[in-house]
């Protein structure tokens, strides 16, 4: 089975701290405080060096090769029965070698077959000592990489449902600009070319602000106004647009397109003529909210919709985690109001 890269911490400090534990250990058994500048003291500091730094490194090397084949949390006890037993006979096989070394070389006074044994009891304390440190470094890394990829992973998807809604968007603004356009040519040549030339801008304006999650409320306004524009081309005084914005909220955001659909959903749905004009109304509140409310004068017949008005406006502000946007309607009024989103600083 291929071994699955496990990202983990690093473990650097550790590894220092816990030779220099064991060397410390070495040197309180042995009492070589006692007599800190001789050279026995040196050659057992150098023989414990040794011994410690090729036991911790063996025992941390062998339960990585177990972390790696068998990387999943739930796998802990696995690693931990495959990992001690080898660690324990390594740990044994490593302080024989050592001492072997010292009896041979004459390095240190020789080291009784009593000691030789003792090692297998020592061996086993360390091995569960190191593997247990180290599983619970990677336990720690882990549980970090898991939560740092569920945050990736609601990112991704965030960002996938948004680009989805947003797509949804220039298909029904080209579909309503084209309509009108289709309608202005029957009616006046000279005005469907000027209606062109702008709905060019309106919609170069509108891709390339689309492409953005979040757009400040200034850039939206701006927007809305060469919108209103088009608009206005084809049902002339019988629209019209009131603004009441409060300078210090036209740096807030709001996500892209907000107030074009609003606006559109207004239009499509309520009588638009000469004895009963429509009037949008975009305010801001002194609680951080954006308020689009128009004179309801529904119409009578039945208006085909797309469902991407204010379905996706409620979709889009639920995605980005802001409160739940507030649709009122009374007899004479409908209103939507929505959070504006403070910028960070």
């Amino acid at each position: 089975m291929k071994a699955q890269r496990v990202e983990q911490l690093d473990d650097r400090w550790l590894r220092v701290g816990g030779v220099a534990f064991f060397v410390g250990l070495s040197i309180y058994t042995f009492k070589a405080y006692e007599h800190p500048f001789s050279l026995a003291t040196l050659n057992l500091l150098i023989e414990s060096v040794v011994n410690s730094a090729a036991t911790w490194e063996t025992d941390r090397w062998i339960l990585r090769r177990f972390q790696r084949r068998y990387p999943a949390l739930h796998q802990a006890r696995k690693r931990l029965l495959l990992a001690i037993p080898l660690c324990w006979l390594c740990n044994v096989l490593i302080d024989w070698a050592v001492m072997w070394v010292v009896d041979v070389t004459g390095f240190r006074p020789p080291y009784p077959w009593a000691v030789y044994m003792q090692t297998i009891t020592s061996g086993l304390v360390i091995a569960f000592l190191i593997t247990g440190i180290q599983e619970a470094l990677f336990y720690f890394s882990r549980l970090l990489q898991a939560e740092k990829e569920k945050e990736q992973l609601q990112k991704e998807n965030l960002q996938t449902q948004l680009d989805s809604l947003k797509k949804q968007v220039n298909p029904h603004f080209l579909f309503n600009s084209l309509n009108t356009l289709s309608y202005l040519i029957g009616e006046d040549a000279e005005r469907a070319e000027e209606f062109l030339d702008e709905m060019c801008k309106v919609y170069r304006y509108l891709l390339r602000n689309n492409e953005n999650e979040l757009t400040n409320l200034a850039t939206e306004l701006q927007f809305i106004r060469s919108y209103f524009h088009l608009l206005k081309t084809r049902y002339g005084d019988s629209l019209h647009l009131d603004l009441a914005i409060e300078p210090s909220y036209e740096q807030s955001l709001l996500p892209s397109l907000t107030l074009q659909l609003l606006v559109e959903n207004a239009v499509k749905h309520n009588v638009i003529h000469k004895d009963y004009p429509l009037t949008v109304h975009i305010s801001t509140q002194p609680n951080g909210l954006l308020m689009v409310r128009n004179n309801l004068q529904k119409k009578v017949q039945h208006v085909a919709s797309n469902q991407v008005g204010l379905s996706n406006i409620a979709s889009k502000f639920n995605l980005l985690k802001q409160p739940e946007i507030q649709v009122t309607q009374t007899d004479t009024e409908f209103r939507v109001t929505v959070p504006l989103i403070q910028p960070k600083p």
